[in-house]
Formats: structure tokens, sequence, C-alpha cells
């Protein structure tokens, strides 16, 4: 594939995971569930990809960089935490920092399973 090709694929990619982000970020309660999921199709996702050999290497630049790269999120994640500490919500803000950490790990787990 041409590379401006590719980089443009990225790019709308990106900005499709951004838009389904924003819209799982609406699931929010206790803690911020959507987050939670975004961070963990994305993760998941990713798994997936990399652990099929006949997928492109073009399909998976495109899905695990542009989409998943643009669906998950580090930042927001610590800003969760960040708000809950400043708040005074200890529990939540463990919980949350932790939970973006296991969730997704979990979802490459069974992704792995499943592949």
């Amino acid at each position: 594939m041409d590379w401006i090709l590719g980089l443009l694929l990225i790019g709308v990619a990106g900005g499709l995971g951004s838009v389904l982000r924003a819209l799982l970020a609406k699931l929010d309660g206790w803690l911020p569930y959507g987050l939670f999921l975004a961070n963990s199709l994305a993760a998941g996702l990713v798994a997936w990809l990399l652990l099929d050999p006949q997928i492109s290497v073009d399909l998976v630049a495109i899905a695990s960089v542009g989409f998943a790269g643009g669906l998950s999120t580090f930042s927001t994640a610590m800003k969760a935490c960040f708000d809950f500490y400043h708040r005074g919500r200890l529990i939540q803000a463990v919980t949350t920092m932790v939970g973006n950490l296991i969730a997704p790990l979990l979802a490459v787990l069974l992704a792995a399973a499943l592949r």
C-alpha cells in the first residue's frame, strides 16, 4: 500500500476510534466504566490482530495504530484518577488506576484464548 494512503487510512481509523471512545465515555457511574471498556476493547483488538499471522501488515497498522490508538487512552484514565484523588475519593482513584491496567490485560488474555 502507498504510504500516503496508509497514513490517511490510519488517520480516518483513529478518528473513528476517538468518536467511539467519546460515546463509550458516557457510560459513567461510580467509576468510569466506559473508559475501562474503551481501553479493554482496544487492547483486545490489538492482541487479536497480532495473533493472526494471515492479517496483512497494512490492516494491522490501520486497525491497531489508527482505530485502537484512537479508541484507547491512558491520559484520560489518569485524568479520571487524578480527578477522583483531587476530590478526596481515594478508593475510586486507586480502583480507576488498577482497573485501567487489569481490564485491558484481561481483554488481551481473552483474545489470546479465543484465537
